[in-house]
């Protein structure tokens, strides 16, 4: 893993946590959507081709009709966010401000509650994970399909909140599916190692496991 600079990290928190905050506290103060809550993935990592998953889109939509809920479209969301490097190889240079709208625009699509699938690689759903943004495995499966993907489950170590962070020895709750191999997401991903989850707090979880059953 790269090694981020300190007090780039420092300023990009601090304007993460303050514009995240305003958003959040404006979505709350709006006015609520009393109608149905579109479907939605987000497919986040530090990079991806956003054709692909306007294509896996259309293909999705057809193949599951039922995943437009009264008139409203599922939503695909690509998110870019790439950590920073101290001294990163020519062609690997990561726009701080692409990070931050990256992780502010998550923050508001899970403030609002609005996202029931997150297709993720291993470094954004690690943090994802460790805010508790994941329904564990075992709130969605039967017994046998949890031993049947058994070699393929996702869980991360928790870190400790140190300067130096390290592993507590805990880990969160097995909470995703490793689904590196799938030809659809390897268009999208590369050969990035992904993962794919469903939020704790989907609307919609009889659609969401349908969609993880098909990416298996």
């Amino acid at each position: 893993m790269r090694k981020k600079t300190v007090n780039e990290n420092k300023v990009l928190a601090v304007i993460i946590i303050f514009t995240a905050a305003l958003i959040i506290s404006l979505i709350g103060c709006s006015p609520k959507n009393t109608g149905p809550a579109s479907f939605q993935i987000a497919f986040i990592a530090s990079s991806m081709n956003q054709n692909a998953v306007t294509e896996y889109g259309a293909y999705l939509n057809n193949a599951m009709p039922e995943l437009t809920i009264e008139g409203k479209a599922p939503v695909f969301t690509p998110i870019i966010i790439a950590e920073a490097a101290d001294n990163p190889e020519p062609g690997n240079f990561v726009d701080p401000m692409m990070t931050m709208g990256g992780m502010i625009r998550m923050a508001v699509i899970g403030a609002t509650g609005d996202l029931d699938i997150i297709i993720s690689d291993m470094n954004n759903a690690e943090r994802q994970a460790a805010s508790g943004v994941f329904m564990p495995l075992s709130g969605f499966l039967t017994n046998d399909e949890l031993s049947a993907l058994e070699s393929r489950s996702i869980s991360f170590d928790i870190m400790s909140t140190d300067h130096e962070p390290k592993p507590t020895g805990e880990k969160t709750p097995v909470c995703g599916i490793n689904i590196t191999g799938n030809e659809r997401m390897r268009s999208i991903f590369g050969n990035q190692e992904i993962g794919v989850f469903i939020t704790s707090n989907t609307k919609n979880l009889e659609l969401a496991k349908k969609v993880v059953r098909s990416l298996l």
